[in-house]
Formats: structure tokens, C-alpha cells, sequence
């Protein structure tokens, strides 16, 4: 027979242990640090190797490419979300230009910023995807039209550093 709700109210230790077990349950789900975060990877982009940064966690995508140092050429910043959704980056604290492009859960370019600025003074504007977008990738300004990638452009996952270059198509 089920236990009244008023049965377990009037039970504080019960509840209290309910509570805390469905914040962990949260917490697990949702909230806990991702072992990849921060870890390199190479991604093959239009026959070229790039190392990647994977940000994996609410902390990591939120700081992003702020306070650091400029990308070089054949490095980039990985935003990898659990949810597909439409998505908005901005500036705030990038001392370089940049190319944004948003992936959907296909690894298919749905939206493509090129050469975004860094923003200069307050409200910083924002660089929305104007479809669902699963990953982000930050790339050195100029690098996303050097590659010729397109709305549409379909992506490769990352790969662990140490894997085997990926084979040219025949």
C-alpha cells in the first residue's frame, strides 16, 4: 500500500533523505564534472589536423576562450553540450577574432560566424545559431572559409590525440 504524502511530511528525516537522494540523482545526472573536460583531441577538418580543447561542463563552456592567449592556427575550442538547442555565443573576454560554428547532433554545420571580433565594451553582442546546435567549434578568424566549411558541411567527431590519421577518401 503507498505511504501517504502526509505520512512522509510529518517524517523529517524521511524527507530530508528523499530529498538529498533526488539532488544526488540531479547532480549526477546533470551537474557532475565530465572526465573529458579540458582534454585534447584532433578533429580532421577539410583534410587538415586541428587539436581541440573539449569544454564539456556548464564552468568550462562558460569560460571558454576568455583571458587566454590566441589560437593558433591548427587549434580550437570544442563546446560539447548533453542537449541540442538553439545556441548564443559572444566575446566577452577574447582578446582575438574568431570563427563560430555550430554543429547539430549529426556533426552537420547548421551555422557558420565568421571572423567575430572580440568585444570591446559592454552589452558585448551575441552570435546566435538559428538552428539546434549540440557543438560548438572555435576556430583562428578566417580558418572556416580557408576550409570551405559550409552550411551543411558534414563534420567528423574528435578522435584522441594519439589516433592514426584519418585515411583520404579513395
Amino acid at each position: 500500500m503507498p505511504t501517504p504524502l502526509r505520512t512522509l511530511t510529518s517524517r523529517p528525516f524521511t524527507t530530508t533523505l528523499l530529498l538529498g537522494a533526488l539532488l544526488l540523482v540531479a547532480w549526477l545526472a546533470w551537474g557532475s564534472p565530465s572526465s573529458d573536460d579540458g582534454t585534447q583531441r584532433v578533429m580532421w577538418l577539410g583534410g587538415e589536423r586541428f587539436q581541440v580543447e573539449l569544454a564539456t561542463t556548464p564552468t568550462s563552456r562558460q569560460r571558454g576562450l576568455m583571458h587566454r592567449p590566441p589560437l593558433a592556427d591548427n587549434q580550437g575550442m570544442l563546446f560539447i553540450y548533453p542537449d541540442e538547442a538553439p545556441r548564443s555565443f559572444w566575446m566577452k573576454n577574447v582578446s582575438f577574432a574568431i570563427d563560430i560554428l555550430y554543429l547539430d547532433a549529426d556533426w552537420r554545420l547548421v551555422q557558420r560566424h565568421e571572423s567575430v571580433p572580440p568585444c570591446r565594451r559592454d552589452p558585448c553582442p551575441g552570435y546566435p545559431s538559428d538552428a539546434a546546435a549540440r557543438y560548438v567549434l572555435e576556430l583562428s578568424a578566417g580558418t572556416a572559409s580557408r576550409l570551405s566549411l559550409e552550411r551543411g558541411t558534414q563534420i567528423d567527431p574528435p578522435v584522441p590525440v594519439d589516433a592514426p590519421k584519418k585515411k583520404a577518401p579513395d
